[in-house]
């Protein structure tokens, strides 16, 4: 799955266009565009997302380097997956590195079961309190788990294998594997 065929909802492309793209041509025209109306479900910016988001699985990072995650994070992502039955399909990747995400925009949009912080803290994205790594915290209505850095998780030192037992225990509890 790459950047090439991402799938944009109508309440985005609305979002993204705000005015007609044809000039009406009806008797009680004027010749200008009529603004859309705005879209009620989405009220804050629309962020864009990896994925086509087909389980309400949302993952949250932040990579500046990249438009969503570095090819190596996406690749132990699609692996982390894989071992839960589902693919980059079932998810949205959004970056809060290209667009600042609110917790309540972001549910606004994309109305998201489970959501990731992938090496993110909950202050960043406007939740006001701390959850601690590898925990399943509900928040308004969604279940929240934040998870340290998945460089830290790279390769097969002691920490960063004690920190994939630990993320491993919290996806068999969430997903009852």
């Amino acid at each position: 799955m790459g950047i090439n065929n991402l799938q944009l909802t109508p309440e985005l492309i609305a979002a993204l266009y705000p005015e007609t793209l044809v000039a009406g041509n009806g008797p009680d025209s004027d010749g200008k565009p009529d603004k859309a109306p705005a879209p009620d479900a989405l009220q804050g910016p629309a962020y864009p997302f990896l994925g086509n988001h087909l389980r309400s699985v949302c993952f949250v990072v932040e990579d500046p380097g990249h438009d969503f995650l570095s090819e190596e994070q996406l690749e132990f992502l699609t692996r982390i997956l894989t071992a839960c039955k589902y693919s980059l399909d079932d998810i949205a990747l959004v970056n809060a590195a290209r667009q600042p995400v609110r917790f309540n925009d972001l549910k606004k949009q994309l109305q998201p079961q489970i959501v990731f912080l992938w090496g993110i803290r909950p202050a960043s994205i406007g939740l006001d309190r701390e959850l601690p790594d590898f925990t399943i915290s509900p928040v308004a209505g969604v279940s929240v788990i934040p998870v340290p850095n998945p460089d830290i998780m790279s390769g097969n030192n002691p920490s960063g294998l004690e920190l994939k037992h630990r993320l491993w225990a919290c996806l068999k509890k969430l997903f009852s594997l």
